[in-house]
């Protein structure tokens, strides 16, 4: 008897699958509105992770954020803000203070919230339960 190889269809669905999907940068303050407004009228959650160059934990995160993006890809979209390239009052309307800061934007408003001022696989890690918290994902 040989040995199969047959593959199941998960498994290629699997293979196929993205390792990091980049996040998609929000450079503006009409374009954060439209993000927002686009996710509330598709009934989505979105995650905005705010950051700046010239934060080193922002730039450590980034690529372990992008394969948290890729495990919730297409259901779930992720964007940055590079605090520095918006209006200051952007930054304050979303109440971040530090950086770098993750949130969970549904229905218009935010659901939740991650300072991320600790290893990145944790940050990740409470940016992943965050998500299955206040998300219907």
């Amino acid at each position: 008897m040989g040995v199969s190889t047959e593959v199941s269809v998960q498994e290629l669905d699997d293979y196929d699958a993205p390792v990091s999907i980049e996040l998609t940068p929000i450079d503006s303050e009409s374009r954060f509105d439209r993000v927002i407004a686009e996710a509330q009228q598709r009934k989505e959650s979105v995650v905005i992770v705010w950051m700046a160059k010239w934060c080193r934990k922002c730039v450590y995160l980034k690529p372990q954020l992008e394969k948290l993006a890729a495990d919730y890809h297409p259901r779930l979209r992720f964007y940055y803000v590079d605090v520095n390239y918006v209006p200051h009052k952007l930054v304050a309307q979303a109440g971040v203070t530090k950086m770098p800061t993750i949130q969970l934007w549904r229905d218009g408003k935010k659901q939740g919230e991650v300072i991320g001022g600790h290893k990145a696989y944790i940050v990740v890690k409470e940016v992943h339960e965050m998500i299955e918290k206040e998300s219907s994902i």
